[in-house]
């Protein structure tokens, strides 16, 4: 087998990986800091928090794509973007969008990127109407 071969064949190991163990979580909280009252956040976090050494490595070698370092749970905005990026790259080269164990996760942390939060109170409640909706759409299609 040759290394080109090997690379590959880790690079998708790694997508496997990254597809059934990423968890997506959207959620929001009551807070006097915020315009609105409100602040939606997001993380993404793995459902197993300690991968084999191999398995370590062939997750970087797909993480290294987004510029990203393994982390048990990425909270920040601009690691989040990142992956966010990372797997739109992917989904290019290999359609992975609807492959996600967490399908219904990842499909509203998408949503909350393609349908940012407003900042005018009213605004946010029909935002929030929406998303609930959407949630509740998928939810069915995954049943």
């Amino acid at each position: 087998m040759s290394m080109r071969m090997d690379d590959k064949a880790e690079l998708g190991i790694g997508i496997g990986y990254i597809l059934g163990q990423l968890k997506f979580n959207v959620y929001t909280s009551m807070t006097s800091t915020a315009r609105i009252g409100y602040r939606v956040r997001r993380s993404v976090e793995w459902r197993n928090k300690e991968p084999s050494l191999h398995i370590l490595s062939c997750i970087q070698q797909v993480l290294d794509i987004g510029g990203l370092t393994y982390q048990s749970i990425w909270l920040d905005k601009d690691s989040q973007l990142r992956i966010y990026h990372l797997i739109q790259t992917l989904d290019k080269e290999y359609p992975i969008v609807n492959a996600f164990a967490d399908a219904v996760g990842y499909h509203m942390w998408k949503w909350t990127y393609d349908n940012p939060v407003p900042t005018v109170y009213e605004d946010f409640i029909a935002w929030a109407e929406s998303y609930d909706l959407e949630h509740e759409s998928v939810s069915i299609e995954e049943s």
